[in-house]
């Protein structure tokens, strides 16, 4: 009898930013932790059409983004998964520096399930896309 032991990384990831550097470091971070590469959107246009071709189980969102801002986008996302029964909810993180609370509670309202402040390290990184998504979904609440 054979085991698979190599762990293979379930979160199938969304990562919308405007900001080439935060994509690059994202991309960077997902290679040192052996991850599958991820979907990369520029705006939150472009990370509404992905999620409209596949399912994520896990978004992350900047907030402030040209054509369409994560805000707009997460509101977008959060009622197309309720008018649908195929997809699941993804969890949606905002990455953002902007950690006030006067911000958390705005995510909060437009969907959003957590907050990743910028900058962020590689560590808080990997607990947060490897971690399971009901430990996530009551992290903030």
């Amino acid at each position: 009898m054979s085991s698979n032991t190599q762990s293979t990384p379930k979160t199938r990831l969304l990562v919308a930013d405007d900001n080439p550097f935060i994509l690059d470091l994202v991309q960077v971070m997902l290679n040192k932790l052996n991850h599958p590469e991820a979907v990369f959107a520029t705006n939150g246009l472009e990370a509404v059409t992905a999620w409209k071709t596949q399912p994520f189980d896990m978004i992350l969102m900047d907030c402030q983004m040209p054509e369409m801002d994560g805000y707009e986008a997460t509101r977008s996302i959060r009622k197309l998964e309720s008018e649908t029964t195929t997809n699941h909810p993804a969890i949606i993180v905002a990455m953002t520096g902007d950690a006030t609370q006067r911000n958390r509670v705005l995510c909060r309202e437009v969907g959003m399930d957590l907050l990743l402040p910028k900058p962020f390290t590689i560590s808080d990184f990997k607990i947060l896309i490897e971690s399971e998504p009901t430990t996530l979904r009551s992290a903030e609440k």
